[in-house]
């Protein structure tokens, strides 16, 4: 059945069945691209191979052109989808030839850190602010969001992932998600999705975004991508809550991002 046809007649094929957010121990994940196959045959789950391409890592990342090129060509030989994860903070991307960015079916792009005015560079992860900082968290949430309006709008992805992550810096300030991410912010960043046309994650690892931002999202016109940032066994494949999330938003196979390549059989 046709995607299109499915969806007018409330049938949903890939909601749930696509992963395209998986790690190999080709960067941080714990299982060979062999194992990640096997493992997404078992669920009955097509994934998307998006390992860290980054400087960041460069013992741990896919750091180099170099690199980059025999990645590629080990993902050209399994049921996989080719993708790679860059980071927001990571100028690497934009130094990469339009014929090897070309190899991609789809690349995401993510927050792993983000620019501040004083010329630092702040962490989704930070557990801490530091000075002065500590005394500006609006601020510091104020500068995550226009960051994440610039990556959508500037980055060469077409999935944004787990972006609307929140220091758990923020949070032991005030745990309710709707105090950080108020309802100008997610106007804000929903219209520069909408607007670029980047596919929003949802992640089963992270369990983001909240639904009021899912829906105003899904009402803008935006797409989706429903990804598991799996690096374990455990992990990879699973999409159970990122489902019922795109679920409850009201998402459908004609909103998700679909690459654009057949995958050969296992």
């Amino acid at each position: 059945m046709a995607q299109g046809a499915a969806a007018e007649r409330g049938v949903s094929e890939l909601l749930g069945r696509q992963d395209l957010h998986v790690h190999t121990d080709m960067s941080d994940g714990d299982l060979t691209l062999q194992q990640v196959v096997e493992k997404a045959a078992e669920r009955g789950v097509t994934v998307g191979i998006a390992d860290h391409v980054s400087m960041r890592n460069a013992d741990q990342f896919i750091a180099s052109e170099a690199e980059l090129r025999r990645y590629l060509t080990a993902l050209e030989s399994a049921p996989v989808f080719r993708s790679g994860e860059f980071c927001w903070c990571d100028v690497l991307v934009h130094g990469l030839p339009d014929e090897l960015l070309a190899c991609f079916d789809y690349r995401v792009g993510s927050n792993h850190g983000f620019a501040l005015p004083d010329g630092t560079m702040a962490s989704p992860w930070w557990r801490t602010l530091p000075a002065p900082w500590d005394q500006q968290p609006e601020a510091v949430m104020e500068h995550l969001v226009d960051n994440l309006c610039d990556l959508v709008r500037t980055m060469p992805v077409q999935i944004v992932a787990h972006s609307t992550l929140l220091p758990p810096a923020l949070l032991e300030l005030e745990s309710d998600v709707h105090a950080w991410w108020t309802a100008e912010r997610e106007d804000r960043y929903v219209e520069a999705l909408a607007g670029s046309g980047v596919a929003l994650e949802i992640s089963n690892r992270y369990r983001l975004p909240h639904d009021r931002l899912l829906c105003k999202a899904k009402q803008a016109g935006a797409r989706f991508s429903l990804g598991s940032d799996g690096h374990t066994a455990e992990q990879v494949a699973r999409l159970d809550w990122a489902t019922d999330a795109a679920r409850r938003a009201g998402v459908t196979d004609a909103d998700l991002f679909v690459p654009a390549r057949t995958l050969r059989a296992a």
